[in-house]
Formats: structure tokens, C-alpha cells, sequence
């Protein structure tokens, strides 16, 4: 027993260290550091059902645009098939003269008309493909947004 060593400390320091140690493990502070993370979970949820119906609303939006370039060249073929017909009926030697100058302005006016259709059909195409830049973006942005949620949830930073 020459071996053993004992040192006499008091006591009230340790007592102290108890105390403020359970009071740190009975702390409210890890029921509010797992309410914070409930909120991010419900944010990152609430983020990315917003996301999913943006990207709804656009696919649905790309569906009906397009859908309109193939309804502007049946309109368009329609009003040449019309336009032929004019002009056949413009040319016969039966029709007078007066049936020929009254027909013109018609034929003038439908040919401003198809000129419209195209131009309408080219804006069309340009809708369409600004559309389909934008699908891009937002999916870029989902994608960061989805990255950057996940760090803040795993690192408990929310000042991102």
C-alpha cells in the first residue's frame, strides 16, 4: 500500500460542475436545435412543392403552346386552299368586271391575314423556345436550391 497515492480536494467546485452539467443536459436548447430542424425540413418540403408546381404549370404551358404551331399551319392551309378558290373564281371570264374589283380588296385583305398567321406562328416558335429556356433555369435553380437547403440542414446554418 506505499504505492497508492490520495490528495484531498474539496468538494463545492465539483458539487458546482454537477450542477451546472445538468443543467446544460436538461436545457431546452436541443428541443429548440430540433425544432429549427423540423422548420428547415418543413421549408425545404414547402420549397419544393412550389418547385414541383412551377414545373407542372410549365410543362402544362409547353403542352398548349405547343400545340399552337400546328393549328397556325392548318389555319394557314385553309385560308390558301380559300385564297386558290378566290382567285379561280377572280379569273373566270363569267364573273364581271364588278364581281373581279369587288373580289381584289378581299383577296388583299386574306393576304394580310396569312402574312399575320405567319408572324403569329413564328412568335409562337420564339414563346416555345424562351419556354423551354426557362424550364432549363428553373430546373438550374432547383437543383441549387435543393444543394444549398441540404447543407443547411446538415450544417444547422440558416443565414445562407
Amino acid at each position: 500500500m506505499d504505492d497508492e497515492e490520495y490528495e484531498v480536494i474539496p468538494t463545492s467546485p465539483i458539487r458546482r460542475l454537477e450542477k451546472r452539467l445538468s443543467k446544460i443536459e436538461s436545457s431546452s436548447s436541443s428541443s429548440e436545435v430540433n425544432r429549427l430542424i423540423e422548420q428547415i425540413v418543413e421549408l425545404i418540403k414547402s420549397n419544393q412543392r412550389v418547385i414541383d408546381d412551377v414545373i407542372k404549370a410549365d410543362a402544362e404551358l409547353r403542352d398548349e403552346v405547343s400545340k399552337v404551331p400546328n393549328k397556325i399551319d392548318a389555319l394557314i392551309s385553309k385560308m390558301d386552299e380559300f385564297l386558290e378558290m378566290l382567285r379561280a373564281s377572280a379569273t373566270e371570264d363569267t364573273v364581271s368586271e364588278v364581281s373581279k374589283e369587288a373580289m381584289g380588296p378581299l383577296v388583299k385583305k386574306m393576304e394580310e391575314m396569312i402574312d399575320a398567321t405567319k408572324k403569329s406562328s413564328e412568335i409562337s416558335q420564339a414563346s416555345l423556345a424562351s419556354l423551354e429556356t426557362i424550364d432549363k433555369r428553373l430546373k438550374r435553380l432547383y437543383l441549387q436550391s435543393a444543394g444549398s437547403g441540404l447543407y443547411r440542414a446538415r450544417t444547422g446554418n440558416t443565414n445562407l
